[in-house]
């Protein structure tokens, strides 16, 4: 993920095949997940270690061989619980490719999922057939990452229904009526903090400012800050400005005092010390670290 841009501006895959493939390996003590969201579903198959996933305001332990569906739009993210190694792949589709107008697998199925009012089981638990299931669908998807074969498209797609299929077959679903229109109001408010942050992230940011943007007062803006982002909007913005200085060191000639001022660190000593929490270095020794 682009750490200038929370929300995926980004198309995955391209126009004919929106399909996007991705394969994470985070080392011990490295973040798994920012928290981020995209219109598109995605499908998520730890292969090894063991994270903490948070969806919406929901949690769940995930371990190696599980299976997390995750519906457009909503917000989510991963930690590690013990700091630990963990990869996992992640297939991102857009819904829309698979609907045709007055099927009845779109309307029965498809629609409803995509509007939040069917949810496939969210999180598919080891050792359950469901798991098991959607492995064996999921891991020849995910091979086709680098594919350029001719039928890549067709295979995707029918993948693409086989998983959908098995939660069908299994009445794996979760009915409810469309999400919260509180809790819906709420994330949308906070995307909107989190995209005017992205923005405006080098100059000083205030409780105060993020509060009146998403409508809320101070007190209740920062709890329902850091009940979604597991972060005070602080910690958050502080550490948005250190991954974007590290980027700044890593992919460009620029000094250690411009990278800290172009990120929003007016305090250099304040800079270096943020940076050494996160990066276990000091910036000078990242950005020689990284250069060729």
């Amino acid at each position: 993920m682009d750490i200038h841009h929370l929300r995926e501006n980004r198309r995955h895959g391209s126009p004919g095949l929106p399909v996007g493939i991705y394969r994470m390996e985070q080392a011990a003590g490295e973040p798994i997940l920012d928290n981020h969201w995209h219109e598109e579903a995605e499908f998520l198959l730890v292969e090894s270690g063991e994270a903490v996933f948070q969806i919406g305001l929901s949690t769940y332990t995930v371990g190696a061989g599980e299976v997390l569906f995750i519906p457009g739009g909503e917000l989510h993210g991963g930690y590690s619980p013990t700091g630990g190694a963990c990869s996992y792949s992640a297939l991102v589709f857009d819904p829309d490719w698979l609907m045709s107008p007055g099927d009845s697998l779109t309307i029965q199925y498809l629609e409803p999922i995509k509007r939040g009012r069917l949810v496939p089981e969210p999180h598919a638990v080891a050792e359950s057939e469901l798991a098991a299931a959607l492995r064996r669908g999921l891991t020849p998807l995910l091979e086709l990452e680098t594919s350029e074969e001719p039928a890549k498209a067709f295979r995707l797609k029918a993948g693409l229904y086989q998983l959908f299929a098995e939660y069908v077959s299994r009445e794996a679903f979760v009915h409810r009526v469309p999400r919260s229109s509180l809790d819906m109001h709420t994330q949308e408010r906070l995307k909107t903090v989190l995209t005017y942050i992205d923005v405006h992230y080098a100059r000083k940011l205030t409780i105060r400012e993020l509060a009146a943007e998403a409508g809320m007062s101070e007190g209740h803006f920062t709890r329902v800050f850091k009940s979604f982002m597991r972060k005070t909007p602080v910690e958050y913005i502080n550490l948005l400005r250190i991954r974007i200085a590290a980027a700044l060191l890593a992919d460009s000639n620029t000094s250690v005092g411009e990278a800290a001022l172009e990120s929003g660190f007016d305090n250099f000593s304040y800079f270096c010390k943020m940076f050494r929490t996160v990066y276990q270095c000091t910036p000078s020794d990242y950005r020689h670290q990284k250069k060729p």
